[in-house]
């Protein structure tokens, strides 16, 4: 499991190295600001990132946000200064400062079977191996290799389970706004359609309406 911490302050960066030496299942990045996380998000994969309380000011949580583009709140552990401090979360689960390691311990465990989940059970017969990212079939000794782009708009759509508007999907994996005039969507899904037709012969994949898309 990855973690990256954002945090310029120096004891509490000891603090979380030392009380990460007891457990060897945590691989542990820091940055000292937003801009340097910016750069390592965009190299590699975190499972969450720890992050200093902002308070009021959000413009840094919606940087990290961006990169993280699927269920931001759900990765992102706020460390608040002060107990009271919780009215600013802008995050699914908080610290308070001192931090304790264990809290932390306790935060990823609910999220442990989730995480550890690397396979779905998609409609018509096909497997989604999110870890892989491969698609196989039941029916077949065929595996369909995915790329990048095409497994993260499997794992939200998938996370939703609704019709999901295309301008959430640029927002939340392209990190697009809404006035951007792309096609890339439309590109994407249209060429992974294509290859479980032409693999599995499955016609009926991602349903899409009114500018919206949705698994069958």
């Amino acid at each position: 499991m990855n973690l990256l911490v954002v945090e310029n302050n120096f004891l509490l960066k000891e603090n979380f190295f030392f009380q990460s030496d007891l457990k060897i299942n945590f691989n542990l990045f820091f940055s000292a600001s937003i801009q340097s996380a910016k750069k390592i998000l965009n190299k590699k994969k975190f499972n969450f990132i720890i992050i200093s309380s902002l308070g009021p000011n959000l413009n840094s949580f919606y940087v990290i946000a961006n990169i993280f583009k699927t269920k931001p709140k759900d990765k992102i552990i706020q460390i608040l200064e002060k107990s009271n401090d919780s009215k600013h979360s802008f995050s699914s689960y908080y610290l308070k400062k001192p931090v304790m390691f264990n809290k932390l311990l306790l935060i990823l465990s609910k999220t442990k079977k989730k995480l550890n989940k690397t396979s779905f059970n998609l409609k018509n017969g096909l497997i989604f191996k999110q870890s892989q990212r491969k698609i196989s079939f039941i029916k077949k000794k065929v595996e369909l290799i995915l790329t990048e782009k095409e497994c993260e708009i499997l794992e939200y759509l998938l996370k939703e389970k609704k019709f999901i508007k295309k301008k959430d999907l640029l927002k939340n994996i392209w990190g697009f706004n809404s006035k951007v005039k792309t096609r890339t969507l439309e590109t994407h899904v249209y060429r992974l359609r294509k290859k479980i037709i032409k693999n599995f012969g499955i016609k009926k994949f991602i349903n899409v309406k009114d500018n919206s898309y949705k698994l069958f």
